[in-house]
């Protein structure tokens, strides 16, 4: 009985679910290794530690002063692994580093100061002028003159009040408060900005942070007017298994958006696959047909590929073949379709007016092949054979129009290569 008493047990309920949470957290990495996932799981890490504080702390004590300490300081280094994970650009390393010295190293000392019992006001003030400078330098290096740069200023300013006015009123514990909830509540808000799209998951993960920086101001007006009322600890832990679920349902929201996209993309250069290819076909050629304009139909064929691939190996032929689509889409418009439909061909559908559009079309993209490409030093050049078939002169649908454009691409590689040639053999072009 005496070593079951050494123990809060009220706080093993969310124990054991954090430590299933990191688990789940930890299995998920283990397959797909990103930036974020990585402080996602440091951040409930650092959670579960927090709540292994609780569960040692029983009210009394060094051991309770200690537990304390683990407890605040954890909560804070979450906050801020939560922080880094959503405010910079994944390899944005320098801001990250900066933002969690600027933000960890005041927000830790600050609590550790007042729960050790210091009383020098100067301690307090040195610290916040501190993150102050700190803050207010990192929003301006990131963000420059901007209206959310001025939002940002203004906003962390207001918490930096107020933990100064907490200390002028002799109680610097009302600190801690403000200091977690305005970490839980930035992580909110800028989650919410970094998402590409509203979801479900998105949706809920917002709400759980906001909802976590709103328990620490309201567990303080609740122990100051409603003390007698009781609330059960796992009330107030509600809001953090909000944000778990929600970091869940995001995670597979974007795996499925990322299976969709690889469905209808070539995962190498992002370029539609076949299957897409043929919708944008059909759907180029149902418009033309409507409306009485012609389409244009490209085979591309590298011309020096396989050598590059066979001598320098794989890593560089991909890095050639995603040099070639850059510059292929710097010359065509948003409203044509360029699609990879072979290791080394590539198809263009472009609507066109007349065959001359199509012809200013296969001189473009056979000139910006023409200059070599600098890929990790050195230069590789690979010419492009290209072969143009038209709708509805060679063809009313995607299965002959892509024989013509074939057959046409040959006849560009038989006239010499790195030029293009229409499908009716009448029209060679050396480049």
């Amino acid at each position: 009985m005496v070593l079951l008493s050494a123990f809060n047990f009220s706080a093993l309920p969310s124990l054991a679910a954090l430590a299933v949470l990191v688990a789940v957290f930890r299995s998920i990495l283990g397959r797909e290794q990103t930036d974020q996932l990585n402080l996602w799981l440091t951040g409930w890490v650092f959670v579960l530690v927090h709540f292994v504080a609780q569960f040692a702390d029983v009210g009394e004590g060094r051991r309770h002063e200690l537990a304390q300490l683990v407890s605040l300081n954890t909560l804070e280094l979450a906050g801020i692994a939560f922080l880094v994970s959503v405010t910079f650009a994944p390899r944005d390393w320098k801001h990250r580093f900066l933002l969690a010295l600027t933000v960890g190293i005041p927000a830790l000392a600050f609590t550790d100061a007042v729960l050790l019992g210091v009383t020098v006001p100067v301690v307090y003030y040195l610290l916040l002028v501190i993150a102050w400078g700190g803050g207010i330098l990192l929003i301006w290096d990131f963000h420059r003159a901007t209206g959310l740069a001025a939002i940002l200023m203004l906003v962390y300013s207001g918490v930096i009040g107020a933990m100064v006015w907490a200390v002028v009123l002799a109680k610097p514990d009302l600190g801690i408060y403000v200091i977690l909830s305005a970490i839980y509540a930035f992580v909110g808000l800028f989650y919410w900005r970094s998402r590409k799209r509203v979801s479900t998951g998105v949706l809920t993960t917002t709400i759980g942070f906001l909802a976590w920086g709103a328990v620490f101001p309201t567990g303080l007006l609740h122990d100051l007017y409603a003390p007698s009322v009781h609330i059960d600890q796992e009330v107030w832990n509600i809001p953090k298994y909000f944000v778990a679920v929600g970091m869940i349902l995001t995670l597979l929201e974007e795996q499925l958006s990322r299976n969709e996209h690889l469905a209808h993309h070539d995962a190498l250069t992002g370029l539609p696959n076949r299957r897409l290819l043929t919708d944008r076909f059909e759907q180029a050629l149902a418009n033309a047909a409507r409306v009485g304009t012609k389409v244009a139909v490209l085979v591309l064929d590298l011309d020096t590929f396989k050598q590059v691939n066979d001598s320098l190996g794989h890593r560089m032929g991909d890095l050639l073949l995603k040099s070639v689509v850059d510059r292929l889409l710097s010359r065509i418009r948003a409203s044509d379709t360029l699609a990879r439909s072979g290791g080394d061909e590539f198809t263009v559908i472009s609507d066109i007016a007349d065959s001359s559009g199509a012809e200013v079309l296969a001189k473009s993209l056979v000139h910006v092949l023409h200059e070599p490409f600098e890929i990790d030093g050195q230069l590789l050049e690979t010419g492009v054979s290209i072969g143009v078939a038209l709708f509805p002169d060679n063809g009313r649908d995607p299965d002959d129009l892509r024989a013509a454009a074939d057959y046409a691409m040959y006849d560009a590689k038989r006239s010499g290569r790195n030029c293009y040639a229409f499908y009716t053999g009448v029209h060679t072009t050396q480049v």
